[in-house]
């Protein structure tokens, strides 16, 4: 009785795992299949792109449609990118930790309320739509609109609070007994912040990089709100200019967001374990 028991516990156990795996796989290529629709069509010739019946596999393929896109100032709107999210990923991190670490290690007054509004202004960093026209009359004031510094403020503003939150979550996880000893030793509380508690939190300080410069990368209200200058346009706007109210330009436009969507691919194949491990050591923690 108890082995037929464990055999029908274990053959369920078989079967949810089994659904399980195809659930996965479902949502995995309902995500996955746009992307690579994207692809495809991207190397069509232009001919291709509207017949019907559509195929997936492209019968002939070209470059074409990457060789208009990289023509034009495209490439320009990509290195934008690539500056601006780095300049607002190494500034959030460095900002993030040392706030990280004052509302880890100190206690001040209002320590509690403060982090808690921290917490509150994280969804910044997934759209901050409702703060365009704050954000514009604010720097309309102070003359930045338009300008090169504009986006990675903002930018560094919509993500910081992400960041601290991450980080947090990594240095409650560090024993203040390694601080005591530090200053034992002699080390200032600059010298513990470089040497001890930043080498600990290295899984967590890449997590936060990655969400901030994934955040960055993928903005796209404020970019096409703040910045009209073509020289000082993201990436994401810049795929967007291949929309006009005369129809899209669909070969040029796939080709230009398989182009901005190469870096982000990049980065979470090559450093795609730092971020699950910086989340289960920090965020999850937090």
């Amino acid at each position: 009785m108890g082995d037929t028991s464990s055999h029908r516990i274990g053959g369920r156990r078989h079967v949810v795992r089994i659904v399980i795996v195809l659930a996965a796989a479902v949502v995995a290529l309902i995500n996955i299949a746009p992307v690579l629709w994207g692809v495809a069509t991207s190397v069509r010739p232009a001919a291709e792109i509207f017949a019907f019946p559509p195929s997936f596999l492209p019968g002939d393929l070209t470059g074409e449609h990457y060789a208009q896109v990289l023509s034009g100032s495209f490439t320009r709107n990509l290195a934008n990118s690539l500056i601006y999210s780095t300049v607002a990923t190494v500034a959030a991190v460095l900002l993030g930790a040392i706030a990280a670490y004052a509302f880890d290690r100190f206690r001040f007054p209002m320590r509690r309320p403060l982090f808690g509004v921290i917490v509150a202004c994280i969804p910044l960093s997934m759209g901050a739509a409702v703060l365009v026209i704050p954000n514009y009359l604010y720097f309309a004031a102070l003359g930045l609109l338009d300008t090169p510094v504009i986006l990675p403020l903002l930018y560094l503003g919509y993500n910081l609070p992400m960041a601290v939150w991450i980080l947090k979550g990594a240095m409650e996880g560090i024993p203040t007994e390694l601080d005591e000893a530090a200053k034992i030793d002699g080390a200032s509380r600059l010298r513990t912040f470089r040497s001890v508690i930043l080498p600990l939190c290295k899984p967590s300080l890449a997590a936060a990089s990655m969400f901030v410069f994934i955040g960055a990368w993928n903005e796209f209200v404020a970019g096409s709100v703040m910045v009209n200058t073509s020289a000082y346009r993201p990436v994401q706007v810049a795929v967007y200019q291949f929309i006009s109210a005369f129809g899209r330009q669909w070969g040029p436009l796939t080709a230009s967001a398989v182009l901005a969507l190469v870096p982000i691919l990049l980065l979470v194949v090559f450093f795609g374990r730092y971020l699950v491990a910086g989340l289960m050591r920090g965020a999850v923690k937090g």
